[in-house]
């Protein structure tokens, strides 16, 4: 530890003493008299350790792949966001009601776009951050957490003190938040630990930091009660969640929404510098002593290696450039991390998100399993990477059909033990223990001990995600997961990987879709609306495939088929699942626009606008439906959005104005 870490650790440790010299005064009162000397040595004590503990769990950061861990502030580039508006996160009216209201009391402060991550932390007490898969949001938690450790001189405006949550600490109907809290200052030695977590609630001096609402075994409902729950009884806090975008169901009333952007140009660049000049310095420092010496002494010293990393990243970035889907996925962090480590490995680039994970885990992999064949020479330990693949796979289904992303580790053992036991002699000589050792060691997953237990966790729950793919594909379940979770916001991240593995034969994923959206189509009255489905998919020209066709035409005459709000959500949700297909192989339709208004048109009827608001919205999706469906090719005779929208632009030319009585304005709504 260098002499100002050192610093840092004792100035953080001093604010944590001057912070709960209130609270020894209350235990004091309490119990008549302490031992003030003993008592203060604790606090000093537990204090330290609790700054190491946070220290070392979030201000370094292993980078896929490399071996050393690299400072969080080496790596990090600010994230940018904007506010949240969608209405796919609500189940039933009542909720869209309750998100207007109070997406209309924050009008007149709206904070609008491209905002800058810490500004808005500074500003609010209470903040949702939310994101598509491996944007960054646990990422950006850990940056306010450490910015608010090392206040006041750190860009955090507020003196408190970070905890950091996963889910996995809280995710159990016993378990409570305050358990969770209590936990993380009991485990370093503080007294009292559970009147002081609240003695520090109520003074509002903590800043509560709980990622991955998505990953919670509890009800989303629940939870999202128990927390604001919470956030009534110690309001004077401050506090940042995260979730994915796709899972968020139910608001935290005051909380505000904000979404991760995506990386622009500029991010990616930078992003992409930091990665090879951590991974060239790593490699420098990992050399023989002996070597280095040479290493120092000549011109290939620090300073040409820093070069070379610098020529490399500016390659990886020209090269990203020609690249279009791999382009793409660099605007995520995640993403773009493995794509630095297949451009350093291989000089080459997937071409989807299910080939990047495979390629770049496939090179973690054959690394280590080269490296334990030969320490492990002389066992007879028959180590390969299809074995490894193997156990992961198996992991990975059955941790997640039992919604756990944290997996005790006795029964990951018996699942390696089985899955060993199944497989030819040499591989069942395999020791188990020498398995957990190399799976540590590749950065995919870690095994975690709290207390007297242990458990099996995957780094991020994206190679988890993919993983569970590999497994369905490998054993041929996709026709039983596509009834069983298709409209589960936990797996939409796995038919995303999968659609990737079936590259050639999408086709059979998407005809699952859509066989399973008719399953929601139950009623008699619509066969006839199926059959013209049918009728206009074989008259139309474009050149999709038949089954991209009729998906988009179940999805243009949603409407029609449910008039309750939730399923029809829920049918959404489903069919903006086979868009994001379309968009995994190149084949998107513009579904953006139609989402946006064809949703703001269901809010409009939830919350009974006036006629001349429904017929604009009415008019704007009729023209985003026109675009969006150009490359179907409709037979006019079926469909003309031409006509449509004509008549609609005639309509809205006969509309009362606003300065007629109400009546009058209330008349075509009621016709």
């Amino acid at each position: 530890m260098s002499t100002k870490q050192a610093q840092n650790i004792r100035k953080i440790v001093k604010r944590f003493e001057i912070a709960l010299s209130g609270f020894a005064k209350r235990v004091k009162e309490r119990e008549g008299s302490i031992n003030e000397a003993y008592f203060n040595h604790t606090i000093a004590t537990a204090s330290r350790r609790y700054v190491k503990n946070y220290l070392v769990s979030h201000a370094f950061t292993k980078l896929f792949g490399n071996k050393r861990s690299a400072t969080f502030s080496s790596i990090y580039i600010p994230q940018r966001f904007h506010t949240h508006t969608s209405i796919r996160s609500f189940e039933s009216v009542e909720e869209l009601e309750e998100a207007f209201s109070r997406d209309l009391q924050r009008s007149s402060h709206s904070k609008g776009s491209n905002l800058i991550g810490l500004n808005i932390a500074n500003e609010e007490e209470y903040l949702t951050i939310l994101g598509q898969p491996a944007t960054g949001k646990t990422t950006f938690l850990k940056y306010i957490g450490l910015e608010a450790l090392h206040h006041p001189e750190s860009r955090y405006a507020h003196d408190v003190f970070p905890v950091y949550i996963q889910m996995w600490k809280f995710c159990h109907n016993t378990d409570t938040l305050l358990r969770a809290i209590t936990d993380e200052f009991e485990q370093c030695g503080f007294p009292d630990s559970q009147e002081l977590t609240i003695w520090m609630l109520e003074q509002g001096k903590l800043l509560i930091l709980i990622d991955g609402l998505n990953e919670a075994t509890l009800s989303q409902k629940h939870l999202s009660q128990h927390l604001q729950d919470f956030v009534k009884a110690y309001p004077q806090n401050r506090y940042i969640v995260s979730s994915r975008l796709a899972s968020y169901q139910n608001s935290l009333g005051q909380f505000l929404e904000i979404v991760l952007q995506p990386w622009g140009d500029l991010h990616v660049q930078e992003y992409i510098h930091k990665w090879f000049a951590i991974a060239y310095e790593t490699n420098f420092r990992q050399e023989e002593p002996s070597q280095m010496v040479v290493q120092a002494l000549n011109p290939q010293s620090l300073s040409s290696i820093q070069d070379l990393s610098s020529e490399k990243a500016q390659q990886c970035w020209q090269v990203l450039q020609l690249n279009p889907i791999a382009r793409e996925l660099a605007k995520s962090p995640l993403y773009l991390s493995l794509l630095c480590l297949l451009w350093n490995q291989s000089y080459s680039f997937p071409s989807n998100i299910s080939s990047l994970y495979q390629k770049a885990i496939h090179v973690v992999l054959e690394e280590n399993v080269l490296k334990y064949q030969l320490i492990d020479n002389e066992k007879e330990n028959s180590l390969s990477t299809d074995i490894l693949d193997l156990l992961l796979t198996e992991i990975a289904y059955k941790g997640f059909t039992l919604r756990q992303t944290f997996l005790p580790f006795d029964a990951v053992t018996e699942h390696v033990q089985s899955a060993l036991a199944s497989c030819t002699d040499s591989i069942q000589k395999l020791e188990v223990d020498f398995v957990f050792k190399v799976l540590q060691q590749l950065g995919i997953c870690k095994i975690i001990t709290a207390g007297s237990s242990s458990h099996f966790v995957f780094s991020h729950i994206t190679f988890q995600e993919y993983f569970v793919a590999r497994y369905v594909y490998n054993h041929n379940k996709v026709k039983q997961l596509v009834p069983n979770h298709l409209s589960d916001r936990r797996w939409q991240n796995v038919f995303l990987f999968l659609a990737g593995m079936m590259v050639g034969n999408t086709e059979e994923l998407l005809l699952c879709i859509e066989s399973q959206a008719f399953e929601y189509i139950n009623i008699s009255r619509l066969r006839d609306i199926l059959d013209w489905l049918e009728q206009v998919t074989l008259n139309s020209k474009g050149s999709m495939k038949s089954v991209a066709k009729r998906i988009a035409l179940l999805f243009l005459a949603r409407p029609r088929f449910l008039s309750e709000l939730a399923p029809a959500l829920l049918l959404t949700r489903m069919l903006g699942l086979a868009r994001d297909l379309y968009e995994s192989f190149d084949l998107s339709l513009d579904f953006e626009k139609v989402f946006a208004s064809d949703l703001s048109m269901s809010l409009a009827h939830a919350l009974d606008f006036d006629s001349t608001t429904e017929l604009n919205l009415t008019v704007q999706l009729g023209n985003s439906l026109e675009e969006a469906f150009a490359k179907v090719g409709f037979d006019k005779r079926y469909i003309n959005f031409t006509a449509l929208n004509t008549k609609l632009e005639a309509l809205h030319a006969q509309s009362p104005s606003y300065d007629q009585p109400f009546e009058v304005r209330e008349a075509p709504i009621q016709g």
